[in-house]
């Protein structure tokens, strides 16, 4: 039976990780196209609900963008100049 959890806390995740094979689906995008019309085969494990994993913050000596973070997000967020590239990207 194909399995399908959406956690809400890393250490669920990682929990759930380490019983069984998944297939990680962060977003969506590239992951529903990429499935096609095949039935799913492998557990779904849905880190969409991670916020802890969403997210940018500065550090004393550098920068952290979270797993979950979107485009969206990079481009709103005061970086410093040093981000404009990935900004542009």
């Amino acid at each position: 039976m194909i399995r399908y959890a959406k956690p809400t806390t890393v250490d669920e995740a990682l929990a759930l990780l380490g019983e069984a094979s998944w297939r990680i689906l962060a977003g969506g995008t590239d992951f529903y196209p990429a499935q096609g019309a095949k039935p799913f085969r492998e557990n779904v494990l849905d880190i969409n609900g991670l916020a802890a994993l969403r997210g940018i913050a500065e550090t004393e000596d550098h920068w952290v963008i979270g797993a979950r973070t979107t485009w969206s997000d990079l481009v709103r967020h005061p970086l410093p100049a040093a981000f404009d590239a990935l900004k542009q990207a």
